[in-house]
């Protein structure tokens, strides 16, 4: 599965729903990738950040119970590999920028 988004930020604590808020008012597409496989706080988090940021749920996504294992790209980041830590399922995502936040997510 391949999936496309503009930024792909790791963690889930405050810092990372700021940056989430940030650049979904800015108009970008977010994927949160959560260690944690508690569906209740994804949901939670979710409904936080659209609510502050005043967006649609369209923009973003919420992956629980995932890891990122790999950035690369040529110059910039192009691609990011995500794992489920359950599974081992990998899915490559598509995304011009990453950041880390993990913390107690």
């Amino acid at each position: 599965m391949t999936r496309t988004v503009d930024l792909v930020i790791s963690g889930g604590g405050p810092a990372a729903s700021g940056i989430a808020v940030d650049a979904l008012r800015r108009g970008r597409r977010v994927l949160i990738v959560l260690r944690s496989s508690d569906a209740r706080r994804a949901r939670q988090l979710r409904r936080w950040i659209q609510r502050t940021a005043g967006q649609d749920s369209g923009r973003l996504r919420v992956m629980t119970g995932a890891e990122v294992v790999c950035v690369d790209g040529v110059d910039a980041v192009e691609a990011i590999v995500v794992r489920q830590t359950g599974t081992g399922l990998l899915t490559a995502v598509n995304a011009s920028a990453f950041v880390s936040c993990d913390d107690s997510s």
